[in-house]
């Protein structure tokens, strides 16, 4: 509240744009959401968004310009849309939105950020052609100065994880993007052959707040390209199992571009999947070897997604991968990952939800003992107040320890806040 407080006296624009915003959802809540076809739907939203962080920068403070301050207040204003479009062959889910950020302390860091989110499913399209296979292309865009180090909780969908594995990075303008393409094709009624690719990049550009050229030091540009298939056989109707193979190709430079640097990265593992409605279980266990240093480490991933209740969800997941390193240090790194979420709908209005993520990232060659970790929980407490209303306040706390790398730091970082959304289904 302190900043809502503050801010006529210091962004009287920013007020009035905020009283358009309420004037438009006083007029459009109402209203149902626009359906432009049959078959299509299309979702506007908008959101305000009020909270105070301890280090904007993400910095510890020896590194940030002497006189800088990394406490602050940021008030956020921002869109989006929701597109919704299905027709006999396809089903697509187009989700695209922006901000501008506004701060209180530190008036030039003001910001906007972007994300694009697609995912466009064509298995009934290929089913014409081949009985049972699959096609399904996603993509995920965004934006912004300060991308979360990990993003899904109870509810989601699985986060995007090529080249997010627990590391919250200084604050720099940073670009990400990754194109995924997934398929399987039927051999016979128990055996499909799957594959996937997937390109991803993060381009990153000056690190702010420090006056020296600490870019040069702790960012690489990162391009992946990753492939993966082998063949599934499915044991029942709800059980399967499949032998895996998948290659990463990562290219990288310095914010610069003066040099450039590539790893290969090559992993085998065998994959067992149980679902029903209620619940999922996967496991995955195999060897990964990481070129040009010429090692390999064993590697593996558990995840368990479950519905104890019809009110309450619960995702716990396990892993260890070899990922592209885009912080501190070029080429690959190992990283094990811990996450537990778990969601509770108190009653119908009412929402709470809370997750706990801890990475432990080693970067390689593991005899240098170089590491990143990242201890993160968040919590938050949502009230629908109408049908296109919803409240929430939330929190988060995030502990920072790098040691051995390019910069040895620890750091912690407090968030909390309130946000209003409106979606106009």
């Amino acid at each position: 509240m302190l900043v809502i407080l503050l801010w006529p006296c210091r962004y009287v624009a920013i007020s009035r744009l905020f009283r358009c915003m309420v004037a438009a959802v006083l007029l459009w809540e109402a209203l149902p959401a626009w359906s432009v076809h049959a078959e299509t739907i299309i979702v506007p939203t908008a959101m305000v968004r009020s909270r105070y962080i301890s280090n904007l920068y993400y910095q510890p403070v020896q590194l940030l310009t002497p006189g800088t301050q990394p406490q602050d207040f940021i008030t956020t204003l921002g869109g989006g849309l929701d597109l919704v479009h299905k027709t006999r062959d396809i089903e697509a889910d187009v989700r695209m939105g922006g901000t501008f950020n506004a701060l209180v302390v530190n008036t030039d860091r003001n910001y906007f950020a972007a994300l694009l989110s697609a995912n466009v499913g064509l298995d009934r399209w290929v089913d014409q052609y081949a009985r049972g296979a699959s096609l399904n292309v996603s993509e995920n865009l965004r934006y912004s100065p300060t991308l979360p180090s990990f993003l899904a909780g109870a509810r989601d969908a699985p986060e995007d994880t090529s080249l997010l594995q627990g590391v919250q990075g200084f604050r720099a303008p940073t670009l990400y993007s990754t194109t995924n393409v997934t398929g399987a094709y039927p051999l016979s009624r128990d055996v499909s052959l799957e594959g996937a690719y997937m390109l991803g990049f993060r381009r990153m550009g000056r690190v702010e707040g420090t006056e020296s050229g600490l870019a040069d030091i702790v960012y690489f540009n990162t391009m992946t390209n990753t492939w993966r298939g082998g063949p599934r056989y499915r044991l029942t109707k709800n059980d399967s199992v499949a032998v895996l193979y998948k290659q990463i190709f990562i290219l990288q430079e310095r914010p610069g571009g003066s040099r450039t640097f590539s790893t290969n990265v090559f992993n085998f593992a065998a994959e067992y999947d149980k679902a029903y409605q209620e619940w999922g279980f996967r496991i995955q266990g195999g060897v990964t070897l990481v070129e040009p240093l010429g090692q390999a480490f064993p590697t593996g991933i558990i995840q368990v997604t479950t519905k104890p209740e019809r009110d309450t969800a619960v995702r716990l997941g396990l892993s260890r991968e070899a990922r592209a390193s885009f912080f501190q240090q070029s080429g690959a790194l190992i990283s094990n990952i811990a996450r537990l979420g778990i969601s509770h709908r108190i009653y119908e209005r009412l929402l709470l939800d809370g997750t706990i993520a801890y990475a432990y990232n080693q970067y390689l060659p593991l005899s240098l003992h170089q590491t990143y970790q990242n201890f993160t929980t968040t919590s938050r407490l949502a009230y629908k107040l109408t049908r296109n209303f919803t409240g929430e306040i939330f929190g988060l706390y995030q502990h920072v320890n790098s040691n051995g790398a390019a910069v040895d730091y620890q750091l912690p970082v407090v968030e909390v806040g309130f946000m209003l959304t409106m979606e106009w289904k």
